[in-house]
């Protein structure tokens, strides 16, 4: 089973004295989240991991039709990204149990806050090998 450290709010999680892990679905739910968030070229040893969403809804004057589809077609390609490396690591021996692996996305979808149109909410449904969905839900600000 792979694992990965968890993150909450941006920080490491202590637990014991020690850096708590995620794994299974947990640990699919934060990766989800930190592909969305993380800049594309952020990581220099994969320039390719990470999306624009960011660029996309900050700043942006396009109408918020065009700004959104443009959103989910970024995630979108992100999320596909994410599978690929999930299916490269399997095919390398790491052991990435089915509740970690995404079979295909289900939905993406952003609304902005209605207190605070400056905040889109993003939601991400994937369906999982383990046949179960997982739920990732994200805020950003504009």
């Amino acid at each position: 089973m792979s694992f990965d450290l968890n993150v909450q709010n941006g920080d490491l999680v202590i637990k014991n004295g020690d850096l708590d892990t995620v794994q299974g679905v947990k640990k699919l739910e934060q990766d989800l989240a930190k592909i969305a968030l993380t800049g594309v070229g952020a990581n220099p040893f994969a320039p390719w991991y990470g999306s624009t969403i960011s660029k996309s809804l900050i700043g942006s004057v396009l109408p918020p039709d065009i700004i959104f589809s443009n959103a989910q077609s970024q995630l979108q390609t992100a999320i596909k990204n994410l599978q690929n490396l999930q299916a490269r690591q399997v095919k390398d021996g790491q052991l990435v149990t089915p509740d970690e692996q995404i079979a295909f996305i289900k939905q993406i979808s952003l609304d902005r806050n209605k207190i605070d149109p400056r905040i889109v909410q993003i939601v991400i449904s994937v369906y999982t090998r383990a046949f179960s969905t997982v739920y990732t839900t994200l805020s950003m600000r504009q």
